[in-house]
């Protein structure tokens, strides 16, 4: 059985012995090893004790079977709403193996419990594993560095932050992608009627492991480069929307791609999630032009960006070759303004 909770004070040494043996696996070749082996099992003994004590410091624990398999460590932040994570760890048999990210969804769930709407972290910069798993489940990098002094050594921290609040910057109806939007993904792509109006390369049947991998190359993308979100409505993944640079020349400019599942169709939301990603994007970044380029026959879909204020540019005579058959497409675009 597995389960998380908050820690107890008798459990401080156990929780500091957690912390020390996945220290010394998880940040080998990324810290030095002289760190690592003089960490003791008691290194966050004294730290623990004096912040559960005081109320300042929080801690969870996830059990299996009752014995503590991994730990947390939450501290108040002076912003207001604001907790931040010191700590997420597994002991090194669990790790890459899901208990990770199921405990994060149960820190989460106590984070929102106890009334906070943000929460923070710092992560070593070269620590890939740890930024694609908080990237994962909807950290933003928020593409600024610090130092971190361990041992005798200066290392740089990536800052990320999250806000807990269900409605993100975007509105309600989008939001970057989580790990966990896998099954939701699969289940609206995962369809000749939709593939048919997209390019080619999506496989098809579409399994989970290529929804988690699309996912992971959406969360890690280059921050400038890519866009990419999830479009919820009714509280579910039902579609994906993107922006994507150009370079050279064309830097100012990004093409926007998107789809919806088939039950979804006909409501308006592709409409609005359009509309939200052009003003996300013209708000917050110096491209200039969004454009769109749809089958000339898929007419659901230049209304969808008619609607949204693309106006038509011309048409691309013979411009692919989709399902054996060669067709037009349709130049869409919208300047900022």
């Amino acid at each position: 059985m597995i389960m998380a909770r908050m820690a107890q004070l008798e459990e401080i040494k156990q929780i500091s012995l957690v912390l020390a043996t996945s220290w010394k696996t998880a940040y080998r070749g990324i810290v030095d090893d002289d760190y690592l082996d003089a960490l003791k099992t008691d290194h966050w003994v004294d730290f623990l004790a004096k912040g559960l004590g005081g109320g300042k410091v929080f801690s969870m624990v996830l059990l299996e079977n009752q014995d503590i398999v991994g730990a947390s460590i939450l501290r108040k932040s002076e912003k207001q709403g604001e907790i931040h994570m010191v700590s997420l760890y597994l002991l090194p048999g669990k790790i890459g193996k899901g208990y990770g990210h199921r405990f994060y969804r149960e820190i989460e769930s106590k984070i929102k419990e106890m009334g906070y709407s943000e929460c923070s972290l710092e992560v070593l910069s070269n620590n890939e594993r740890a930024i694609s798993f908080y990237l994962a489940h909807g950290f933003v990098d928020e593409g600024n560095e610090g130092i971190a002094l361990l041992g005798k050594r200066e290392y740089p921290i990536r800052y990320m932050r999250k806000s807990i609040n269900m409605e993100k910057e975007l509105g309600v109806n989008l939001r970057h992608w989580r790990i966990e939007d896998a099954p939701d993904l699969v289940a609206a792509i995962n369809n000749k009627k939709v593939l048919d109006n997209l390019r080619d390369g999506i496989p098809y049947p579409y399994t989970d492991k290529d929804a988690e991998e699309f996912i992971i190359a959406m969360l890690g993308a280059q921050k400038d480069t890519q866009y990419a979100f999830a479009i919820i409505y009714d509280g579910k993944v039902v579609g994906s929307i993107g922006v994507f640079r150009k370079d050279n020349v064309h830097r100012l400019t990004a093409e926007m791609g998107y789809y919806i599942a088939e039950p979804y169709w006909g409501k308006g939301i592709t409409t609005e999630a359009v509309r939200q990603t052009c003003s996300y994007i013209f708000e917050n970044t110096d491209i200039i032009r969004i454009f769109a380029e749809p089958y000339a026959h898929n007419v659901a879909s230049c209304r969808v960006l008619e609607k949204a204020g693309f106006q038509l540019e011309g048409v691309l005579h013979s411009n692919a070759i989709k399902n054996g058959q060669v067709t037009d497409m349709n130049m869409y675009a919208v300047i900022k303004h």
